[in-house]
């Protein structure tokens, strides 16, 4: 429910000065951590590399992916609560052209030791040869292409439009965003499950879920709807949206955080529990190689940390209208969305380690290295950079969108 205020406000620029340091830290880290990993990781450990690098983009991948359901959704939905952060939302979304350069190291230099299946005897694997039709190199990287490009088009379309708005107030661009989200967002649906399928489930081609898919998209969700509070916030704290961000607009995005929280672990326990249950060996290896070793205290801690913690930290209302609350609980959900993408990766590193060296595939518990760190640094150095930068062009929330007026008045009475 809403109010309605008497006077709308002008736009507003991102004040770069007011930033401190943030602005020539983030593409400082983003340079010097992907160029120390390229360089030490190509000539110590290539594979680590590959994995490494592949652990990060997936990272700012899914976080980005995540921006861009929030913006489509809410444009079909006709949601008015949040035009005042969307802004952000579709900056963040717009960072896809950089991510699409960003994949092509993993195309051009590690294709061939992340993917076992590019380089299998295809007599010596009955399943995979049944799958050749779907898992071959050529269809593969046109899908990749496909997938970063849909992606970078609809994120670009709707950060365009929607300066344009800012300019003329032109109400039709409204309407023609949400028309167009009616179309997008089952494009967006099956790109992302798709590409989760070819990036990460098919680093072991044996492993299928048919629930891969909405288990990538709850993380997504998750994790930018954590990344939007932080910026909200942070912009609010070095003096933007003045007046204009109120505790209603922190509870709402709590309450979301809080709702998709549950909706991850719901999804994660039901693929985990109908897979044990149908014990199909195919299904079931996934979950044993990650309960092999240390692998298994990594399991839980992920379990109780992605769930059990920020469901906790979320479940009162004060703590999704409390600034401080709701931000620290946002970190600590970014930072199990890496541990979660880290989970999926990693053990293949070592199964496919395992295949070269001329052993019987299996797990020798978790082992972090330093390139995961340096390449997580390096790429989300160069999103924040780029979102930044796509934040300073124009003004930081919709200006002249004709539901700001019902955004700025908002109240939740939940």
């Amino acid at each position: 429910m809403s109010h309605t205020p008497t006077h709308l406000p002008s736009a507003e620029k991102l004040r770069l000065e007011s930033l401190g340091v943030l602005p020539v830290l983030l593409p400082t880290l983003g340079i010097v951590g992907l160029l120390s990993a390229f360089i030490w990781g190509w000539i110590s450990n290539p594979m680590q590399l590959a994995f490494s690098y592949l652990f990060a983009f997936t990272v700012g991948f899914t976080i980005c992916a995540g921006a861009l359901f929030w913006t489509l959704l809410h444009h079909a939905l006709d949601a008015d609560w949040s035009v005042l952060m969307r802004r952000i939302l579709e900056s963040i979304a717009s960072c896809f052209p950089v991510l699409l350069l960003l994949f092509l190291p993993i195309i051009f230099l590690f294709s061939k030791d992340l993917w076992h299946w590019m380089t299998t005897d295809l007599s010596a694997d009955p399943l995979l040869a049944w799958k050749r039709p779907f898992l071959n190199e050529p269809f593969f990287y046109i899908r990749c292409g496909f997938y970063l490009l849909f992606f970078s088009m609809a994120g670009l379309l709707y950060r365009n439009l929607s300066m344009r708005q800012d300019e003329d107030g032109d109400p039709r661009i409204t309407l023609r965003l949400r028309h167009t989200a009616y179309g997008f967002i089952p494009l967006f649906v099956l790109c992302l499950t798709f590409a989760g399928f070819d990036w990460l489930m098919s680093l072991d081609h044996h492993w299928y879920s048919t629930m891969w898919g909405v288990y990538l998209f709850a993380g997504c969700a998750q994790s930018s709807m954590a990344i939007l509070i932080l910026i909200t916030n942070g912009l609010v704290r070095t003096g933007h949206l003045k007046g204009l961000f109120t505790v209603e607009h922190n509870h709402i995005m709590g309450m979301l955080l809080f709702a998709f929280t549950t909706f991850w672990g719901y999804i994660s326990f039901s693929q985990y529990f109908l897979q044990w249950y149908a014990n199909i060996p195919e299904e079931t290896w996934f979950f044993v190689y990650r309960n092999t070793g240390s692998w298994f205290w990594f399991s839980v801690f992920l379990v109780v940390g992605h769930f059990f913690i920020p469901f906790l930290l979320l479940l009162t209302q004060p703590a999704k209208r409390t600034s401080w609350r709701l931000c620290t609980t946002a970190v600590w959900v970014v930072a199990m969305h890496c541990v979660d993408i880290y989970w999926i990766i990693m053990p293949n590193l070592q199964l496919q380690e395992s295949r070269h060296a001329g052993h019987v595939a299996t797990t020798t518990g978790f082992h972090p290295h330093l390139l995961d760190l340096l390449t997580l640094v390096g790429v989300l150095g160069i999103l924040g950079h780029t979102i930044l930068w796509l934040l300073s062009k124009g003004s930081i929330f919709p200006a002249r969108d004709p539901r700001l007026r019902d955004s700025l008045a908002v109240t939740n009475w939940l």
